[in-house]
């Protein structure tokens, strides 16, 4: 199909689908550390001697002997192919789109190349950015919130399979992989259509309900309304700002449904404050900030996310991905103040890029979308 452009846009599509589900897929693969469980309990031992310890965490390695990493790897290659379609794309509106996501893949490609080195911790600031200080005030307010425990205690079998219903009714056709434990409980790998989940995961009957409107009514309807459209690349989204409307949009969701609470939200500050903390301490020092606000368990899976793939965890540095949940929260809900939530589910794109996907020819209506009681 073509649709009277300067350009084939269809051809780029295909290619550009193909190189946004491999690095969705390896962004996840070598930020999580391989030996996790190992520096937890070495960490634990010391602390509870008083003792100051920094994990030292090891990454898939990146040498020769993978091929991914070889001479021709793949990331040469995809950069190499992203340069030649950058100059196929002209400046009408589509144009404007495609050449967008070109440059996020081309800078999602450097930010992967950098973890587990020096450079990581501001690779990652200027990709997901930093956030102000009216943000960090308004998190720091909602780590004082009073919570309380999640009161309905389900099995981890339960769960499952609660969980494979949901997606059985919305016919959708993705598998539950078991995983080691990982800096985030759960995933998406919209590419494998997979869904990855913790072993070590205490469920909950009300964060199984979180789990259905965060990572499947929001980040999988999303991808599979993508999909319908006449170009793929609205199901990974075309800019860096993708990431913060869609975890924003995804905390919404939760608390649209109902399924919300005061611990998940000082959970998602707690991300937010453990970057700012991160990002001038080393891990020992901003898990002991943490612990000030959250249980120990939870104090080092928020220190752990904010310090995965620095290289040397005795230094200052963070991973600020997490900081877009909170600041894509208060992005969306002002959004959604004067405009319908069903805005943001043609696909996958950040709130500032609504006006240039409505431009986009032959655009479908959203199939999937999440229901809410009135």
């Amino acid at each position: 199909m073509r649709y009277g452009l300067s350009s084939d846009y269809v051809l780029l599509d295909q290619k550009l689908f193909g190189i946004a589900g491999a690095i969705e897929s390896n962004l996840l693969r070598f930020i999580n550390p391989l030996n996790l469980l190992e520096q937890k309990r070495l960490f634990f031992e010391a602390y509870s001697k008083k003792t100051k310890y920094n994990p030292s965490f090891v990454y898939l390695k990146k040498d020769p002997s993978y091929s991914y990493f070889s001479k021709k790897s793949r990331f040469d290659v995809f950069r190499t192919e992203l340069k030649e379609m950058l100059k196929q794309v002209q400046r009408e509106e589509l144009g404007i789109i495609f050449e967008s996501e070109m440059i996020d893949l081309l800078e999602k490609i450097q930010l992967i190349k950098s973890i587990n080195t020096p450079n990581f911790s501001g690779n990652s600031e200027s990709y997901y950015g930093s956030f102000d200080k009216k943000t960090l005030s308004y998190t720091k307010k909602c780590l004082s919130l009073e919570v309380e425990e999640d009161k309905k205690p389900i099995s981890f079998d339960d769960a499952v399979f609660k969980i494979k219903k949901a997606l059985k009714e919305n016919k959708l056709s993705y598998s539950i992989v078991i995983r080691e434990p990982a800096g985030s409980k759960f995933a998406v790998l919209n590419a494998k259509r997979e869904l990855l989940i913790n072993k070590d995961t205490t469920f909950s009957e009300e964060m199984v309900d979180r789990f259905i409107a965060h990572e499947i009514q929001t980040h999988i309807f999303r991808y599979e309304n993508g999909l319908r459209q006449p170009f793929k690349i609205l199901a990974h989204g075309f800019s860096r700002e993708t990431t913060e409307t869609e975890e924003g949009l995804a905390v919404c969701v939760e608390e649209l449904k109902g399924v919300s609470s005061n611990s998940q939200i000082k959970d998602y500050a707690g991300r937010l404050y453990a970057i700012h903390v991160a990002s001038s301490n080393d891990f020992y020092d901003t898990f002991c900030e943490l612990v000030k606000y959250f249980d120990e368990e939870n104090a080092f899976r928020l220190t752990l996310r904010a310090k995965r793939g620095i290289n040397d965890q005795s230094k200052e540095g963070a991973f600020f991905k997490d900081a877009l949940y909170f600041k894509g929260m208060i992005k969306v809900k002002e959004y959604l103040k004067n405009h319908k939530i069903e805005d943001l589910y043609w696909g996958k794109y950040a709130v500032e890029d609504i006006p240039l996907v409505r431009s986009i020819p032959g655009l479908k209506e959203p199939k999937l979308l999440p229901h809410f009681n009135p």
